[in-house]
C-alpha cells in the first residue's frame, strides 16, 4: 500500500459511470454511418454481448488482485514480461486517443454558445483548457475527482431526463426505421456501428489501475460495474429513441446534435442546457480517463520499463504528477483529429487490451483447473518474481477478504468472453482500411518498442542493481 484508500462507494459508482458513460452525449455520432435502427438495436445487444462479459471478467480480474496498475498487472502476472509490457504500451497509446476525444467533444457542444467566427479557434482552445483543468483537478487528488464526478453526472443527465418527457409529445416517426443507412451495407454499417459501440460500452476495467485508492475494492469494485451498466442502458437508448422519433433528418446527426433535438422539443432554453451537459459530461470523462490512464506509466516505471520520474508523487496530495502531465501531454497532441477517427482508432487499440484480459481470466480458470488446491501456492510463489512496487501479486490474490467469481467454471467461462472477443475481431476488420491504417501501425509499435526498452532495462539493472526493477 503506497496510497490512502480514499475513494469510497458512491464516488466510485460515479467515475466508473462516467468511464462507462457519462451520459448519452456523443452517441448519435454514429446514427449516420449505422442508420438510426441498427444503432438503436446495438445500444441493446451490446452491453449483453460485449459489456457485461467485460465487467464480469474485470470484477473478478479486480478481486483477485486489487493492485496498482490494475488490468496491465493481471496481464504480466498471467502471461509474463512481454505480454504485459504489450498491454500496458497499448494502453497508454490508447489513452492519448481517448483522451483527445473528449476535450474536443467539449470544443464541439460549446459552439452553441460561441460566435460562429470563434469557432474555428475554440476548436483548439476549448480541447486545451479541458486537458489543462482535468489535470489540475487530478493533480489535488482522486477524492476530488471522485465527489466532483458525482457531481457532474447528476448535472449531466438531468436535461435528457427533461428532453424525454417533453419529447414524447413530439413524437413524429419510426425511430427504427431505416435500420441502415440507404446503399450501405450491412457488414460495413455494423463493422463500425459495433466498434463504436464498443468504445460506448468501454471502461469497465479502467479503474482498476487505481486499486490501491479505492475503499474495499474485492467488493465495491463489482458492485458499481454492475450498478453502471443497469444505469448506462436506459440513459443511451431512451434520449437517443426520442431523439430520432423527432429529427427532421436522421442523416444529418453528429456529435452536438442534442442541442438541435432540445432546441425542437423545448426550445432555446432546453437547447442550452443540454449543450452544458455535453460539456460537462466530456469535461467528466476527461478528468475520469486521466486518472485512470495515468496510474499505468507510473507503474510500468516502477516495473522498471519507463523512467523511475514517472514513479515521482506529489509531497501534498501523494498523486503521481509527471504520469499525469505527461499523459496530459499526449492528449493535447491529437486535438486536431475528428471525434470518429479518434473513438475508432482508440477502440482499435484497446480491442488488443481487452482480448489480454479475457484471456487472462479464462488462463486463471485453466492454471487453477490443472493444478487445483496447489494453484493459489504456486501464483504465490511464482508473483515472487514480479518485480516494482505492485509487491506480491499472487500473494494479495491469497489473502483473506471478499472474491467475486464467475460461476460456469474452466469451460463455461468461455461462454463468458468468447462472444465479445468474436465481436472484438469482427468490428475491428470491418470498420474500414482507414482505420485498419491507423490502429494497425499503433498496435504494432509495441513489438518494436518491446526489445530497446527490454535492453535498457537490462542496461540500468547492471549500473544499478538496487535501484532497478
Amino acid at each position: 500500500m503506497r496510497f490512502r484508500r480514499g475513494l469510497r462507494f458512491l464516488p466510485l459508482l460515479g467515475v466508473i459511470y462516467c468511464l462507462y458513460s457519462a451520459g448519452p452525449a456523443g452517441i448519435e455520432e454514429i446514427v449516420p454511418t449505422s442508420g438510426p435502427g441498427l444503432t438503436l438495436i446495438l445500444i441493446l445487444l451490446m452491453p449483453i454481448l460485449y459489456g457485461l462479459p467485460l465487467g464480469l471478467a474485470s470484477g473478478e480480474l479486480s478481486s483477485r488482485y486489487p493492485v496498482e496498475g490494475g488490468y496491465y498487472r493481471w496481464v504480466r502476472e498471467v502471461f509474463g514480461e512481454y505480454w504485459g509490457f504489450q498491454c500496458g504500451w497499448w494502453s497508454w497509446l490508447g489513452a492519448f486517443f481517448d483522451g483527445a476525444l473528449y476535450a474536443v467533444l467539449v470544443a464541439e457542444y460549446s459552439y452553441d454558445y460561441l460566435p460562429g467566427a470563434w469557432r474555428p479557434v475554440a476548436r483548439y482552445v476549448i480541447p486545451l483548457l479541458v486537458i489543462v483543468v482535468s489535470t489540475w483537478i487530478n493533480v489535488r487528488g482522486i477524492e476530488l475527482v471522485g465527489w466532483s464526478t458525482l457531481l457532474f453526472n447528476i448535472f449531466l443527465l438531468c436535461p435528457f431526463a427533461v428532453m424525454c418527457v417533453m419529447g414524447a409529445f413530439h413524437w413524429n416517426h419510426n425511430p427504427f426505421a431505416p435500420v441502415t443507412p440507404p446503399g450501405k451495407g450491412l457488414f460495413k454499417a455494423l463493422g463500425v456501428g459495433m466498434l463504436f459501440m464498443m468504445w460506448n460500452y468501454s471502461g469497465y476495467e479502467s479503474l482498476s489501475t487505481a486499486a490501491e485508492e479505492v475503499e474495499d475494492p474485492r467488493r465495491n469494485y463489482i458492485r458499481a460495474i454492475l450498478l453502471a451498466i443497469a444505469i448506462t442502458i436506459p440513459t443511451y437508448f431512451v434520449p437517443l429513441l426520442v431523439g430520432l422519433a423527432v429529427a427532421p433528418d436522421w442523416s444529418t446527426l453528429s456529435a452536438g446534435s442534442f442541442t438541435d433535438l432540445g432546441q425542437i422539443i423545448g426550445g432555446r432554453t432546453l437547447a442550452l442546457w443540454i449543450a452544458a451537459a455535453g460539456i460537462v459530461s466530456n469535461v467528466a470523462l476527461s478528468n475520469t480517463n486521466l486518472l485512470a490512464y495515468s496510474r499505468i506509466p507510473m507503474t510500468m516505471a516502477e516495473d522498471g520499463y519507463f523512467s523511475k520520474t514517472f514513479t515521482r508523487t506529489h509531497r501534498v496530495h501523494g498523486t503521481p504528477w509527471v504520469a499525469l502531465l505527461v499523459t496530459a501531454l499526449g492528449y493535447a497532441v491529437l486535438v486536431g483529429m475528428s471525434v470518429e477517427a479518434l473513438a475508432v482508432v482508440e477502440m482499435w487499440v484497446f480491442s488488443a487490451v481487452y482480448i489480454q484480459i479475457f484471456l487472462a481470466l479464462w488462463r486463471l480458470r485453466t492454471r487453477e483447473a490443472a493444478a487445483g488446491g496447489a494453484a493459489t501456492a504456486a501464483r504465490a510463489g511464482a508473483a515472487g518474481n514480479t518485480s516494482g512496487a505492485a509487491g506480491n501479486i499472487g500473494a494479495v490474490e491469497g489473502g483473506g477478504g471478499y472474491r467475486f467469481i464467475i460461476p460456469f467454471g474452466r469451460r463455461g467461462i468461455w461462454w463468458v468472453i468468447l462472444p465479445p472477443m468474436s465481436l472484438i475481431v469482427v468490428s475491428m476488420f470491418a470498420s474500414g482500411q482507414e482505420y485498419i491504417l491507423w490502429g494497425g501501425p499503433v498496435i504494432l509499435s509495441g513489438f518494436a518498442a518491446y526489445p530497446v526498452v527490454a535492453w535498457w532495462k537490462r542496461r540500468r539493472a547492471r549500473l544499478d542493481p538496487a535501484g532497478a526493477s
